[in-house]
């Protein structure tokens, strides 16, 4: 495997990863230490996914467009939290 499929795979790895720490936020299945981190972490680990997926556009187009969009994807899903945390519950 050459590193550009492996950078591929891992732009996908990583809104899976995110996705997985943000549904154990909702539903509380483990408890984790730090309470308000997993909203936090798309912030992260998204831009890196991205440019990992921009890096691997020539070897694998499709891998690194699904990359590329579930990190958009992650990416704002903390914007929309906040903002309809503001507009249901207001601060």
């Amino acid at each position: 495997m050459n590193v550009k499929k492996a950078a591929a795979i891992f732009s996908i790895i990583i809104p899976i990863i995110s996705a997985i720490l943000l549904i154990n936020f909702f539903t509380g299945v483990f408890s984790i230490p730090w309470q308000g981190m997993p909203v936090f972490f798309p912030l992260i680990l998204s831009p890196i996914g991205i440019i990992l997926a921009l890096v691997s556009i020539k070897a694998n187009k499709r891998c690194a467009v699904y990359g590329i969009v579930l990190n958009a994807i992650m990416f704002l899903f903390p914007f929309f939290w906040f903002i309809g945390g503001t507009l249901l519950f207001g601060v």
